[in-house]
């Protein structure tokens, strides 16, 4: 082929014009306007729109009371009606600002038309996500720890974040919400303490971990350090649980008889059937326990616990087994049916109990501390090692157990008995 450098010129030529038309439409394709889909109430035409001046009709002097940013972005048509934070654009100043933003965001690559446009940022709202995450979390949890969470993210979390766009989400809004609570902790009606405002905080934070692992954030915004003092540990003596017992009508006795001997939580107790006692094996078996109403197949740890028959233990489930009324060890008669034996419904146990604490003189106690946090503290008392007694209440961790050693005086009795005093207190004052 001839070389001719006049036909190559040419070809250049429209090269180079090709390139300057598709930079040109790159452009006008790129760019971001502003329109309305209103006309004039006075007249009915089409509103006028003049560059950087406006949108108005000339003649009637009128003025759209909607505006909406329109581009086109990827080969998509996108239409504007609010800027990022929900806001309508009410007005051109508020259009034109918008329109900026948007350019601004187009030229350094970081525009995203579904933090802009309404349909794509509900998405990514609080109230839609939380409903998704929920009914998640509904599904592997229990009735009352789902109950639990659902009660934070209704009453506290959504009326605060619910329009919010978890992507916007800073460290700024979360140290809002806490002062937000603490203003709540200080109202008569409303008051939270500082285990309940942190709680509140994991359960948030366990969401935007949800979202994290979904790809609908990229980072999770740093939380704010919200120090409580340890819970403190209640609970009373074996003489105490003596007058509580003898205050209780003897129907009542034996399940709160097993709860002192045992330390098992109320729900293990509540739920303990007879195809979990073994007596002439010597043992029974926690396999299942109540999360309110609703009974599981399976203890709060996950797994089963063995509990020997044997002292106080064995004579309380052979005298129940001499009489048995139901499935349930045992079992408690509702009035309202007749001739029919449930397992205690938890408030009616808690109130027997609590009339019994009454009666016995003794305040300020639940079933669950007189139990379980008596069994340990007590066990500790006697000399048993950590692992032993957190075997024995099934406990997951050693540091749970080792909460109820601060309690233990005797574990520190000789270091404070070497302590050497000055009688200060016997000299007399010389001046």
């Amino acid at each position: 082929m001839l070389h001719n450098p006049s036909l190559s010129r040419i070809i250049s030529e429209i090269q180079e014009f090709q390139a300057l038309l598709q930079k040109e439409e790159g452009r006008e394709r790129g760019r971001v306007r502003i329109r309305t889909k209103e006309r004039c109430p006075k007249c009915g035409k089409k509103f006028v729109t003049i560059e950087n001046l406006g949108i108005f009709c000339p003649r009637c002097k009128t003025a759209p009371r909607r505006f909406y940013v329109y581009l086109s972005w990827k080969g998509r048509k996108i239409k504007i009606y609010s800027f990022r934070d929900g806001q309508p654009l009410s007005s051109w100043e508020l259009a034109k600002r918008a329109c900026e933003v948007i350019q601004h965001e187009i030229e350094s690559g970081e525009f995203d038309p579904s933090k802009w446009v309404k349909s794509d940022v509900k998405k990514f709202f609080f109230s839609r996500l939380t409903e998704e995450y929920l009914h998640e979390r509904k599904k592997v949890l229990s009735p009352a720890g789902f109950r639990a969470k659902r009660t934070w993210f209704r009453q506290y979390i959504l009326p605060f974040f619910a329009s919010k766009d978890v992507r916007d989400l800073r460290a700024y809004d979360l140290n809002a919400f806490l002062n937000h609570l603490l203003e709540k902790e200080g109202e008569k009606k409303k008051k939270l303490s500082l285990s309940t405002v942190k709680k509140i905080f994991v359960e948030l934070k366990a969401f935007l971990n949800w979202c994290l692992r979904q790809e609908l954030i990229e980072r999770l915004p740093a939380f704010p350090d919200i120090k409580v003092s340890e819970p403190v540990i209640k609970f009373i003596s074996p003489e105490q649980q003596a007058k509580i017992l003898e205050a209780l009508p003897q129907e009542h006795r034996p399940i709160v008889a097993f709860l002192f001997a045992t330390g098992c939580r109320v729900g293990e107790a509540r739920a303990l059937q007879w195809d979990c006692i073994f007596i002439e094996e010597g043992f029974l078996v926690i396999r299942r326990t109540f999360s309110d109403s609703i009974i599981k197949e399976i203890p709060k740890e996950g797994r089963q616990k063995v509990i020997p028959l044997v002292g106080g233990i064995k004579e309380i489930i052979e005298e129940q087994a001499r009489d048995k009324k139901s499935f349930f060890v045992f079992p408690y008669k509702d009035s309202r049916r007749k001739e029919r034996w449930i397992p205690y419904p938890q408030k009616t146990l808690n109130r027997i109990f609590q009339e019994a604490c009454r009666k016995a003189g003794i305040e300020g106690v639940t079933l669950y501390q007189a139990a379980r946090h008596s069994f340990a503290v007590s066990r500790l008392a006697e000399g048993f090692s950590y692992e032993e007694i957190g075997a024995a209440l099934g406990h997951s961790s050693p540091q749970t157990t080792r909460r109820y050693a601060r309690l233990r005086a005797e574990q520190v009795k000789s270091i404070f008995e070497g302590a050497k005093v000055i009688p200060f207190w016997k000299q007399k004052d010389e001046s």
